[in-house]
């Protein structure tokens, strides 16, 4: 009995995992389906620059993906590196310069929605335009990225 101890320790452990997680649903599960782009988003009462600036993002890579015709999360995927770029314009048939300039489009509206909102003033707005004019979309995203972590 001493021997098999351990193994009913361990048994009774697993079932204590076990048995909750398909009582809770665990037994059937599914992805959550991704977002479609193409749906209008409210714009959310952002607090601070750094919030406001995740939302024209989020709002400008959605544009982007939409008229690409591809999620928003692929379309991310995409931006991390030339190559990646490359890869997604083949397979979708796109140049890459016209991706890029659809998700340079997509930024420009979502400034364009964020200071008509009252979510990016004025003159944030104007310097993120001219940033979003004459930069990759990819470092912009990087360098969002990076903002976004100072802000906080």
């Amino acid at each position: 009995m001493r021997r098999a101890a351990p193994l009913l320790v361990a048994l009774a452990a697993v079932a204590a995992v076990v048995v909750p997680y398909a009582a809770l649903g665990g037994g059937s599960y599914a992805p959550t389906p991704l977002a479609d782009p193409c749906k209008t988003r409210e714009w959310r009462n952002p607090n601070g620059l750094a919030e406001a600036l995740e939302q024209v993002a989020l709002s400008g890579l959605d544009g982007a993906a939409c008229k690409l015709g591809v999620s928003r999360e692929e379309l991310v995927l995409a931006l991390r590196s030339d190559a990646a770029l490359d890869s997604f314009a083949t397979k979708h048939d796109v140049d890459k310069a016209d991706a890029e300039q659809a998700v340079k489009d997509g930024l420009l509206r979502a400034i364009d929605d964020a200071e008509a909102a009252g979510a990016l003033p004025g003159l944030v707005a104007g310097l993120a335009r001219g940033i979003v004019e004459r930069v990759s979309p990819s470092l912009l995203l990087d360098a969002l990225q990076r903002i976004g972590g100072l802000l906080r």
